[in-house]
């Protein structure tokens, strides 16, 4: 199971799915996909760990929440990351998760795209049955 895609079709913003067999792994390629938009990620060294905390109302508002909190973190703490690892997870009644993201101070040569927003535009988080069980959530971001 590839970790997400870029999707063509949109003009003035960028889709992306991203897929997990768990739902750990969703939020992790989730965050991944994105950041592989915004930034050069194969060049963001792993010098720092922040811890983010999400909580949504569903696992469709948490994947929400956790993206579009990446972005303001990039602006409030000045990072870019590249490796994201759920510490933990709670999607029995509350949805919550803390994860830890590995990164660096953002660097201007870094730089690819400027994202202002996760949109609700095609956004989907799904449980996929076939060909595997997993999930995949489409994100469109607003640039």
């Amino acid at each position: 199971m590839k970790k997400y895609e870029i999707v063509d079709g949109i003009t003035s913003d960028v889709m992306f799915r991203a897929y997990g067999k768990t739902f750990e792994e969703l939020i992790e390629n989730s965050g991944e996909a994105m950041f592989s938009i915004v930034c050069d990620m194969e060049k963001v060294e792993d010098k720092e760990v922040l811890i983010v905390d999400v909580e949504g109302e569903d696992e469709k508002d948490l994947i929400h929440t956790w993206l579009s909190k990446l972005l303001t973190v990039i602006d409030t703490e000045n990072m870019f990351f590249s490796k994201f690892k759920v510490l933990e997870l709670d999607t029995d009644g509350e949805f919550r998760a803390r994860v830890e993201c590995h990164g660096e101070d953002v660097r201007s040569e870094l730089i690819l795209t400027i994202a202002k927003a996760v949109t609700y535009y095609k956004y989907s988080v799904e449980r996929m049955k076939e060909p595997e069980e997993g999930w995949v959530a489409t994100v469109v971001l607003d640039i």
